[in-house]
């Protein structure tokens, strides 16, 4: 018995665990926008990923004009493309797609003194997110539901369920700390 997590199978019929990714990036997009954000830059992760498809998928779904950088796989890359989107495009907050792609437009908000400035909202929690000034907004999964879900369909399987495969979406939350409830200034 196969149950897999976070990601769905493919090429295969086997049950799966999944985070509300589309609705998690969808949900952060709508509360920029609560703040006033309509020029919010999507930063994300390799294309080739479920995970990041859904999550951009979500943000396109709910911003008029999206702003996307894609296929940033390490911190140090996405805070490159977050210097480049603010020179370029002048965002006024910033929707990323993973953590490390969280940590390195951070580190690009704070080199140029921005942090307070351009929201933020990161998808995946940050360790120490909580302890920056202004700490970061996420958009938090649930790993331990995750994770039981999961091994309650195992052991299904394992005690003989041969029903059709299951896909369970689990939801995200918006865990408001600062950065995402930064309004844009005024023009």
């Amino acid at each position: 018995p196969l149950v897999f997590i976070d990601r769905p199978p493919r090429y295969l019929d086997a049950d799966a665990v999944l985070s509300d990714n589309y609705g998690g990036a969808r949900m952060a997009a709508e509360h920029l926008q609560r703040f006033g954000h309509t020029r919010i830059a999507f930063l994300g992760d390799r294309h080739t990923l479920h995970t990041a498809v859904e999550r951009r998928r979500g943000y396109e779904s709910s911003v008029a004009d999206p702003l996307v950088r894609a296929d940033l796989d390490t911190a140090s890359v996405a805070e490159a493309a977050t210097h480049e989107l603010l020179d370029e495009h002048a965002p006024t907050a910033l929707l990323t797609g993973q953590n490390l792609i969280t940590i390195g437009a951070a580190r690009a908000l704070r080199t140029r003194g921005e942090q307070h400035r351009i929201a933020l909202v990161g998808f995946d929690d940050v360790p120490l997110a909580d302890l920056l000034d202004p700490g970061i907004t996420v958009v938090a999964q649930q790993p331990v539901e995750l994770g039981r879900q999961a091994a309650s369909r195992l052991f299904a399987r394992i005690d003989g369920d041969a029903g059709p495969s299951q896909s369970v979406t689990i939801a995200t939350q918006l865990v408001e700390r600062g950065s995402g409830e930064i309004r844009p200034a005024s023009p």
